[in-house]
């Protein structure tokens, strides 16, 4: 079956992925690179053609780092295209994960999985699949991957995966990755791969390029817009500087008495030998954030945090809209909610994506913070990741920062987090 070149703008390469025949693949073919580099699309646009060869005598398997990821990613790209452009039709039962693929014919059957999980392995041991294709690949448990391959007996099987670049610890770039580029011929016999920046993906326009390189620097910068495999190292937020995001406390006051601050809110990190972190925020009518005031203090209960959040909602004289809060600390929270009256969350978000959120607003200059906050601004300038080498290094954690100096800057990640997710949009 030939590729439908009308459907789409295609670059060299992914002309040149497409275009190789399906009996030419080995058995596991990773598309790794930038975000938005076309790589899921390429394999949505491979996978028919895939089917044909390989026919429909065995299960075919998707998975992801959960079922959901799975539909998010992949199957609401994947469903069109069959139904729209090659006249097929596509059933997914969500409960099940339970995939049924009509193609000119045939009925290919498929399963959706989650691979993300310590004993998400479980879940596929036994069965025999001649096609698997695994999204976010770096996403997937190791003995998820490895029980994956081993189900792949058929003599035609082919094997799929994407990927975005993770730490060049991961054990994808270890195993396959690494070797391949250094020659590895047992690895190249088993394995394909393919490179891609946000340049191979001939639909973006070259503003949307540039705009996403400012959102990045560092080592997320080489990951994100140029495809790297790189290891996080040094300050996380290496972009903070003091004479751009830094107001005096009377800047501060002269935006809230000017009406310029429309919403107030909070994060709380709670602590009790090491500091509890309380963060009042704010934002304006156009989406820049502020770090109006903190409170920074070991072994303090839930009632002087009251006193506090009254004591500034007066001084202020502004309401405060919700804090969200440490969860390791629940009975602090009900005492919250209870005495106070801001609506009180418990979302602990995950490290990474609230890390990139912040990162987000720094390098778009949109996070600004009172010189009345010290303990905030240090933590922004020793708020780190281990350094490769370093006593207690472990490539597993290398891209989560050190639990050193950072109470202010979990405060921060969970008030953002939850603004930016639930109330607002960048």
């Amino acid at each position: 079956m030939p590729i439908k070149w009308e459907n789409s703008r295609y670059s060299d390469k992914a002309r040149k992925f497409l275009s190789k025949p399906p009996e030419d693949f080995p058995l596991l073919t990773l598309l790794d690179g930038a975000v938005r580099s076309g790589k899921t699309l390429n394999i949505i646009q491979k996978i028919p053609q895939i089917f044909d060869f390989i026919g429909n005598e065995y299960l075919k398997v998707f998975s992801g780092y959960s079922k959901n990821t799975v539909r998010n990613n992949v199957l609401i790209e994947l469903k069109p295209f069959i139904e729209n452009y090659l006249g097929g039709n596509v059933k997914y039962n969500s409960a099940s994960g339970e995939l049924d693929i009509y193609l000119w014919g045939k009925l290919y059957t498929c399963l959706v999985v989650g691979g993300g999980e310590s004993d998400s392995a479980s879940s596929i041991q036994g069965g025999t699949w001649d096609f698997w294709y695994a999204n976010e690949l770096p996403q997937h448990h190791y003995n998820f991957y490895n029980m994956a391959l081993s189900r792949l007996t058929p003599e035609y099987a082919k094997a799929f995966a994407d990927s975005n670049p993770e730490s060049s610890n991961h054990w994808l770039y270890q195993e396959k990755i690494k070797p391949y580029l250094a020659g590895d011929e047992v690895v190249k016999s088993v394995f394909d791969y393919w490179h891609f920046t946000m340049k191979d993906n001939a639909n973006l326009s070259k503003t949307f390029i540039d705009n996403q390189e400012k959102l990045y620097q560092g080592a997320f910068k080489a990951r994100k817009i140029d495809g790297l495999w790189i290891v996080a190292d040094g300050l996380v937020y290496d972009t903070f500087s003091v004479s751009k995001h830094v107001l005096s406390q009377n800047q501060i006051c002269e935006k809230i008495t000017n009406n310029d601050i429309i919403e107030y809110f909070m994060g709380i990190d709670w602590g009790w030998n090491h500091p509890t972190a309380c963060l009042l925020m704010g934002v304006d009518r156009e989406g820049v954030y502020y770090i109006i005031d903190e409170l920074y203090s070991s072994k303090i209960e839930a009632d002087k945090i009251v006193e506090w959040i009254d004591s500034k909602q007066t001084e202020y004289g502004r309401f405060f809209s919700f804090a969200n809060c440490d969860n390791a600390r629940p009975e602090q929270n009900d005492k919250l909610r209870t005495a106070t009256n801001l609506v009180i969350y418990e979302e602990k978000p995950k490290v990474e994506d609230s890390i990139a959120l912040v990162r987000e607003l720094i390098n778009y200059d949109k996070l600004l913070v009172s010189e009345k906050c010290k303990s905030t601004l240090n933590e922004f300038e020793t708020y780190r990741y281990r350094s490769a080498g370093e006593n207690g290094y472990n490539s597993e954690d290398a891209d989560t920062p050190l639990k050193v100096n950072d109470d202010c800057m979990d405060a921060l990640r969970y008030a953002l987090f939850k603004h930016l997710t639930t109330f607002r949009r960048m």
